[in-house]
Order: C-alpha cells, then sequence, then structure tokens
C-alpha cells in the first residue's frame, strides 16, 4: 500500500475531516481513501442485517455510492462513520424489503445442512447469522451495531436517529429474543 497518499506533505497522515473537505471539492482519491477506511466496517453491517455474503458487497458498494452522491449534505453534526453507518443501514434494511417483496410467491430456500456443531453453550457463527435473520429489522440493526460492529449507544441512537433509552430498551429485548430462539434450536437439536 502505498502511504503516500495517505499523508499530507509533512508526512503527518490526513485527517478524515481533511479527506471530507477534498471528496467534497471533488477528489476521487480522497473518497477512495475514505472508502478504505470504512469498507469492512460497512460491509460488516450489511452483512449482519443480510446475512447473504453476495448481496452484502453489492449493498455495501451501493452505500458507497450512495454516500458520494450525498457527501455534500453531510455536515459534519455527527462523525462521518455514523453518517455513513445510517446510509448502510438503511439500504441493507431497503434490500431485505426488496428481497421480501420479491420472494413473496417464490419457494422456500433449501441450503445444504450444515456440518454439526459440537455441543457448547454458545452458537457458532453460522448459527448465529441464521439467529440474527429470524430476528425483526430493528432488532437485528442494534445487535449488530452493539455487538459486531461494537459502536457505543450513543453513537447507535444517532445512527438510527433514534433516543438512547430506545436503543438500551431494544437492545435488552433482543438479546432477550436472541437467546430465546438459540434454547428453541438447542432444544430441537436435542430432540432428534
Amino acid at each position: 500500500m502505498d502511504t503516500s497518499r495517505n499523508r499530507n506533505n509533512d508526512g503527518k497522515p490526513v485527517t478524515e475531516a481533511e479527506l471530507i473537505r477534498r471528496s467534497k471539492g471533488g477528489s476521487h482519491e480522497a473518497f477512495g481513501q475514505l472508502v478504505g477506511r470504512y469498507q469492512v466496517p460497512v460491509y460488516r453491517v450489511v452483512r449482519g442485517i443480510l446475512g447473504n455474503p453476495s448481496e452484502s458487497e453489492d449493498v455495501a458498494q451501493e452505500v458507497f455510492l450512495k454516500a458520494y452522491a450525498n457527501l455534500a449534505k453531510f455536515r459534519g453534526e455527527s462523525g462521518f462513520f455514523t453518517w455513513l453507518y445510517r446510509i448502510a443501514v438503511n439500504e441493507a434494511l431497503r434490500a431485505r424489503k426488496r428481497r421480501t417483496f420479491a420472494n413473496a410467491d417464490a419457494l422456500p430456500q433449501v441450503e445444504a445442512p450444515l456440518p454439526a456443531a459440537p455441543e457448547e453453550d454458545t452458537p457458532t457463527l453460522a448459527t448465529l447469522e441464521k439467529l440474527l435473520r429470524k430476528l425483526s429489522d430493528e432488532f437485528r440493526s442494534i445487535v449488530v451495531l452493539r455487538d459486531i460492529e461494537g459502536l457505543s449507544y450513543t453513537e447507535i441512537a444517532e445512527t438510527l436517529e433514534i433516543p438512547i433509552g430506545t436503543v438500551e430498551s431494544r437492545l435488552f429485548r433482543a438479546r432477550q429474543e436472541l437467546r430465546a430462539l438459540w434454547r428453541q434450536s438447542k432444544e430441537a437439536k436435542n430432540a432428534l
């Protein structure tokens, strides 16, 4: 990686604010650096909501296209990553709604069974992804932002544009629902 592009003339790293300023001025290179900084976390958020890797890649691309097209609207009142995560969550939820609408009359998908996991008290990543898909959009978004991305309650509240108290209560209820789904899946396995 060419680090000279990531540094000012004085050798110091280019700040996010400077990259945003340059991007607003039309610098594709500066926006490319912002994409480089956030492409993995944006993908993780989208993947956490959608569950499908290839669809998540497409939606993550859409997030950055939308961010670039709307960069002039970014006022800096919240952090750039908060603004970008808000776009990511909204785009992922829109994609889920489009998929749900498109698949309303389709036959259910049949997935190949995963190899049996050893009995554990915690779900595997594959099991967790399946459980997350069963949560409502509002619960899934909260869990992904907090437990997968590690955002603070304040950052989640800004990203989703809801009060902190709502973040706390939704996260509590989402975790309760996840635990119940996990117990049900374990009971179903044991019944076989």
